[in-house]
């Protein structure tokens, strides 16, 4: 059965690929491609009729492995192509959605979910909006692929959906471990465990990455290295970091968004290179990522959804994010348009599904399956509503800016 997975998966690819251009005019994203590929896959092989998590319980390594390297890959090179020369305005509001928006919207989502369900507990309310306060700019790509849009407001979206992922995740990890030692399945001593797994992470990420950037500049320097393996170093120095940190006992995914800060690699030509070769990798393993989340993850939890998850994830989407994005822009010179414009693209997507697949690994899902039925229904609902809104609102916020301007 693996096999033909895999060639399903690839299959589906390909006929996405082929058509992307033509789709993507219809609003029609390689996300919502792929999770409906693997919806539809997984109805022959019965995976739709087995019980509630059930399909989570022997399949879970096989997918988590996936999406852990898409995970440190994304890490590494979001953190990585930054350059903090050229993109001053942009940075500013990045600066006021991680610094102060994505806390705010945290503690937000937090409190919201407690009100309206008391029983889920504080910690486990707590790991559920940080699961689901991280945004995916991969699911409005119109949005960054309009230039018409003001340049500052569509790479602020960009820098903050590449950064915040890397910022909640020590706390997740602390979080997820507190949890796993109250239910007795943590290792002992939690604090000391994620005090030791986010300090060697963040340790071997940084000098890693320090060397890793001084060898390469050296290398394009003296002409040493040929332009096709420019390409790959984003790819390699990714999973290198990773698997190093893993192997000394950090976190290799702290180790990657670290490692991809301090590589300063000051050659244009080569952050251009790994930055063009890396988002077709890591879109790759994205599109693997969404197919196993439609194939395994959507079919798991779809029984176990309620009426407050709806409740929650519209309002996380609609409201919770939109009205701490206005807040924390208090003050900013962009317009109400703008505002409203970069609270609704806060997309839900692959770093929530990741850390709810690490969760797994950590602790078992059952007892949790509120947590994993809210994420998988507001990562759905996201899919769809921000794939389908990205251009058209794109569009619909380039003519309110020039009608305005012509006015004025």
């Amino acid at each position: 059965m693996f096999e033909w997975v895999i060639i399903l998966f690839l299959g589906s690819g390909l006929i996405y690929g082929l058509q992307s251009r033509r789709l993507q005019r219809r609003s029609i994203s390689s996300p919502m491609m792929m999770v409906l590929a693997g919806a539809v896959i997984a109805l022959p092989l019965g995976i739709w009729h087995e019980a509630p998590l059930a399909p989570l319980a022997d399949r879970i390594h096989f997918a988590t492995g996936f999406a852990e390297m898409t995970l440190a890959i994304i890490l590494f090179l979001d953190a990585a192509v930054l350059d903090y020369r050229k993109e001053r305005p942009a940075l500013r509001l990045a600066n006021r959605l991680l610094l102060v928006g994505l806390p705010l919207t945290i503690g937000v989502t937090w409190a919201f979910i407690i009100g309206i369900d008391p029983t889920i507990g504080i910690l486990p309310a707590l790991i559920l909006a940080l699961i689901v306060s991280p945004t995916d700019a991969a699911l409005g790509q119109p949005v960054l692929e309009n230039k018409q849009v003001p340049d500052a407001v569509r790479q602020g979206i960009n820098i903050e959906s590449g950064l915040n992922d890397g910022l909640v995740l020590p706390v997740f990890t602390t979080a997820v471990l507190f949890e796993a030692e109250l239910l007795g399945e943590g290792p002992g001593n939690w604090i000391r465990e994620a005090v030791m797994e986010i300090s060697i992470g963040a340790g071997v990420g940084i000098l890693t990455g320090i060397v890793i950037g001084y060898v390469v500049n050296h290398a394009v320097t003296h002409r040493t290295i040929l332009d096709r393996f420019e390409r790959l170093l984003g790819v390699l120095s990714a999973l290198f970091i990773y698997f190093l940190s893993e192997k000394l006992g950090g976190n290799g995914f702290v180790a990657a968004f670290a490692g991809g800060l301090a590589l300063n690699i000051t050659s244009d030509k080569v952050r251009d290179a790994i930055e063009s070769f890396g988002e077709a990798e890591s879109e790759l393993l994205t599109m693997l990522t969404f197919f196993i989340f439609g194939l395994l993850v959507v079919p798991a939890v779809y029984g176990l959804w309620t009426w407050q998850m709806v409740i929650f994830s519209v309002a996380s989407l609609v409201v919770l994010r939109p009205v701490c994005v206005w807040i924390c822009m208090i003050g900013s010179p962009y317009s109400l348009a703008e505002k409203l414009y970069i609270g609704w693209f806060g997309p839900r997507g692959i770093a929530s599904i990741i850390y709810l697949l690490i969760m797994a690994t950590m602790i078992d899902p059952t007892g949790h399956e509120t947590i994993y039925a809210a994420v998988v229904m507001i990562v759905c609902i996201s899919i769809i509503a921000h794939g389908l809104s990205a251009a058209p609102l794109s569009r619909a916020l380039v003519a309110h800016l020039a009608a305005k301007s012509k006015s004025s």
